[in-house]
């Protein structure tokens, strides 16, 4: 099942999404027509996802709690959709839609 939200609703979307998948690990994918798919990290664990409607940005921030040495924010302008992936009531992904293409955060079940 994949969840659409309109622009008005994306910053709840994406808390309601963070409180329900903190701490699960991630693939981060992005995906571009010039370079294809790309994974830029895999592994780490979610800290959670915002909506910044003032700058236009959504910033997914991964990595572990109290680590200086692994952690990442990935921010993303001018997003033009945002879609969650479920299956049998467990989010999936997270999937960003930008003018560049495309962001893909994916859940690990591990």
């Amino acid at each position: 099942m994949t969840s659409t939200a309109q622009l008005g609703q994306w910053a709840e979307m994406l808390r309601a999404f963070s409180n329900r998948n903190a701490g699960r690990r991630t693939i981060l994918e992005v995906d571009t027509p010039d370079y294809g798919a790309q994974e830029e990290e895999v592994d780490y664990p979610l800290w959670g996802v915002t909506f910044d409607p003032h700058d236009d940005r959504v910033q997914i921030m991964l990595g572990d709690q109290g680590s200086v040495d692994r952690h990442l924010t990935h921010s993303i302008g001018m997003p033009t959709a945002i879609d969650v992936l479920s299956e049998r009531g467990r989010d999936r992904a997270l999937r960003i839609v930008h003018d560049g293409g495309q962001t893909l955060l994916k859940l690990l079940d591990r």
